[in-house]
């Protein structure tokens, strides 16, 4: 499976459960200021990252940190949080 597969089955998981929740329209909201702040926001996760061992699984905030510094990764996410078609 390639990087690009892995990370869209992950953007869509993470939308489904944000949806079973009920969270999506405050998800929309995050994402709209990760549009113009992922970068810092996701700086801030790899300072944080020898803090959060054994809390939060490596792979998990390495995905988180690549998706606040993509826009079309976070485009992706909001038009699967919207229930498109990405």
């Amino acid at each position: 499976m390639g990087r690009d597969t892995e990370q869209q089955a992950w953007i869509e998981t993470w939308a489904r459960h944000i949806e079973t929740m009920g969270l999506s329209p405050g998800a929309l909201a995050l994402l709209e200021i990760a549009h113009a702040f992922g970068f810092l926001g996701s700086q801030v996760l790899l300072m944080a990252q020898p803090l959060m061992t054994g809390i939060v699984n490596d792979t998990m905030l390495e995905r988180a940190v690549d998706l606040l510094e993509s826009p079309e990764m976070l485009e992706r996410f909001r038009v699967c949080l919207e229930g498109g078609e990405s």
